[in-house]
This record gives C-alpha cells, structure tokens and sequence, in this order.
C-alpha cells in the first residue's frame, strides 16, 4: 500500500475499541413513544427496593417498586414488566413529572418520582 494510503494504527484501533464499545442503550428503545419527551438523565441501576427490603439486582418493574441507581437517587414503577440485567443504564425521559418513561436494555417503563 503506497504511504500516502496508509492509515495509523492507533486510528484503526480507536474506530474498533468505539465500535465495540457497545450500543448506544437509548437507541434500543421504540424512540417513537418518546417524541416530545426530553432526556433527563442517563444512570446505571444498582438495585431496587420492595416491601422495605433494597436489593443489588436488577430484576425488572412491578408496581411500587424503587429502582435505586448509582447515586442513590430512584423512580417507582408503574406498571409490571419483569427481566433481569447486570447492573444495567437507563435513561429517563419526560415530559412532565407524572409522566415518565425509563429505557432500560430496549424496554419502556413507565415510572414516576418515588413518594
């Protein structure tokens, strides 16, 4: 390959560590339920609390459950849609504050300020 052609190592590897850096997590949620929601945050769930008991997993929503993350801040869930994920990012978007919807690995969740 004539010198002018070559391309810096260091370049490839930045384009391949980024392009294996993972996916872009708000992208695998239907952004079409989002339109005229703004994006509040982006956090990683450390746990959740239920029935007063908190716990370091990530197990999905059922009504009244916390969804505690990193900083200790959390929303309530609202409706019930079970899965599980190692400590997964979720991004809150909303349009006012009883209306909120929380993406978390390609799933919708309607949530709510915890009381």
């Amino acid at each position: 390959m004539p010198a002018r052609w070559r391309i810096p190592r260091w370049l490839v590897a930045a384009g391949v560590a980024l392009g294996l850096s993972g996916r872009p997590a708000l992208a695998a949620c239907d952004l079409s339920q989002l339109i005229g929601y703004t994006l509040v945050f982006g956090k990683t769930i450390d746990g959740y609390i239920q029935d007063g008991k908190r716990y370091s997993s990530f197990q999905g929503c059922t009504r009244d459950r916390v969804l505690v993350f990193q900083d200790d801040t959390g929303v309530r869930c609202k409706e019930t849609f079970l899965q599980t994920a190692d400590f997964p990012r979720a991004f809150l978007c909303a349009r006012g504050p009883n209306d909120m919807k929380l993406c978390v690995e390609g799933y919708l969740y309607g949530v709510a300020q915890p009381d």
